[in-house]
């Protein structure tokens, strides 16, 4: 075994936790990582293909290549995360907002309606925060809407 493929081996994080981790719009696992680091099972999805593979060459668990949609159905998941394309909200970009193809936040809270996790976290630019904020606003709102809290 070649020192880089040994070392690789002995770092790679272990599943230690029973909860199930689902990364939408994955890139090439930035989020995952963090979450694998700390004992989680990972599966992905994300539509490029060269992040997909480096994705799945990188982590342990699964990237899916596909193109996500409202209505998509998800295997189960407790905690959800995602980076929906930023492209929409840049200030480096047309800032169209939701008006842009690639927006991909009614994606994100569908996923939230469905699986209802214990947890979701999303990321995304500080572009969001300017021209789009009323559109931000739109989509925490639309988040708290789509959770149902539970009472222990």
């Amino acid at each position: 075994m070649e020192f880089w493929d040994c070392l690789n081996e002995t770092l790679r994080p272990q599943e230690t936790e029973k909860t199930t981790v689902l990364d939408l719009f994955a890139g090439a696992g930035g989020l995952s990582l963090g979450f694998e680091a700390a004992g989680f099972k990972t599966i992905g999805y994300e539509m490029d293909r060269a992040a997909c593979e480096t994705w799945n060459k990188n982590l342990s668990g699964i990237c899916h290549e596909a193109k996500l949609s409202p209505g998509f159905e998800y295997p189960q998941a407790d905690i959800v995360i995602g980076g929906p394309p930023c492209q929409p909200f840049s200030v480096w970009g047309y800032q169209k907002g939701a008006a842009d193809g690639r927006n991909g936040f009614p994606i994100f809270v569908d996923a939230i309606r469905q699986l209802q996790p214990s947890l979701f976290l999303f990321e995304n630019v500080r572009g969001l925060l300017y021209a789009n904020k009323g559109y931000f606003e739109i989509v925490i709102n639309e988040l708290r809407k789509s959770v149902v809290i539970q009472k222990v």
